[in-house]
C-alpha cells in the first residue's frame, strides 16, 4: 500500500520572530524576509501536486501557504485547530521580559516543559495537542493512501501534529527543533508512520538576510 505523504511547512519569518518576541496566537504577518523564505519553499516544492492544502488561520501561515503553493489551483483550507500555542499575556514580550515578569512561571514553561502549565491566560501543551489532534483525526479520515497533503502552520502546532502522526507521547512535544520556513515530510500507513525529513532548511541557503 502506498503511504499518505504529509508535507509540513512552518511559516516564514515575522518581525516578532526577528525581535525574539513571543508570538503565540497573535496574528502577526510575514515580513519581507518571511515572504522571500516562502518563495524559496515554492522553488523547493517545484511542481509537486498536492491533493489538499491546509493552513492555520493566522495570516503568517496563510500567506506562507499561498506563496509556497503558488502553482496550485487548490484552495487553502484554513483551520483554527492549527493555530500556534497561545501564550496569553506573554505575547508581544521578549523572552527576557516574560522571565522578568514571573521567573517561576517562565521556568515552568520554557525550561521545565510542564505539559500542564500555561502562561497567564494562555494554553497548556495538553490543550494544544487536543485541538491539533482534532485536525489530525479528521484529516486522516478524509484522505486516501498515496495522497500528498500539505500543512502550513507553526512551531508548536506542527510539533503537536508530528506527535499525532507518529503516535508519540506528549512528553516528546518539545524535543524537536523547527526553524522558520522549514520543511518536514512524514509518510503514514494505517498502522505505521515514518519521519522522512525534519527541519530541512537547505532551500534557504542561497538567501541573504540582514543580521
Amino acid at each position: 500500500m502506498e503511504p499518505t505523504t504529509w508535507y509540513l511547512l512552518r511559516h516564514g519569518e515575522t518581525t516578532w520572530n526577528r525581535e525574539l518576541r513571543i508570538q503565540g496566537a497573535t496574528d502577526v504577518p510575514l515580513n519581507d524576509i518571511g515572504r522571500a523564505q516562502a518563495a524559496a519553499l515554492a522553488h523547493r516544492l517545484g511542481s509537486e501536486a498536492f491533493h489538499a492544502v491546509y493552513a492555520s488561520d493566522l495570516a503568517r501561515a496563510i500567506e506562507t501557504a499561498q506563496i509556497a503553493t503558488g502553482r496550485t489551483e487548490l484552495a487553502i483550507h484554513c483551520c483554527p485547530e492549527l493555530r500556534e500555542l497561545s501564550y496569553g499575556r506573554w505575547e508581544g514580550l521578549t523572552s527576557d521580559e516574560a522571565q522578568a515578569l514571573n521567573p517561576t512561571d517562565y521556568q515552568n514553561r520554557f525550561d521545565g516543559r510542564r505539559e500542564d502549565f500555561a502562561a497567564p491566560e494562555g494554553e497548556t501543551s495538553v490543550q494544544l495537542l487536543e485541538r491539533v489532534r482534532r485536525f489530525h483525526d479528521a484529516a486522516r479520515s478524509r484522505h486516501e493512501p498515496a495522497q500528498r497533503i500539505l500543512v502550513c502552520a507553526h512551531g508548536g502546532s506542527l510539533r503537536a501534529l508530528l506527535v499525532c502522526l507518529l503516535n508519540l507521547p506528549l512528553t516528546s512535544l518539545w524535543n524537536f527543533d523547527l526553524a522558520n520556513a522549514s520543511l518536514a515530510i512524514v509518510k503514514t500507513w494505517p498502522q505505521a508512520a515514518v519521519l522522512e525529513r525534519w527541519n530541512d532548511v537547505s532551500h534557504l541557503s542561497d538567501l541573504e538576510f540582514p543580521q
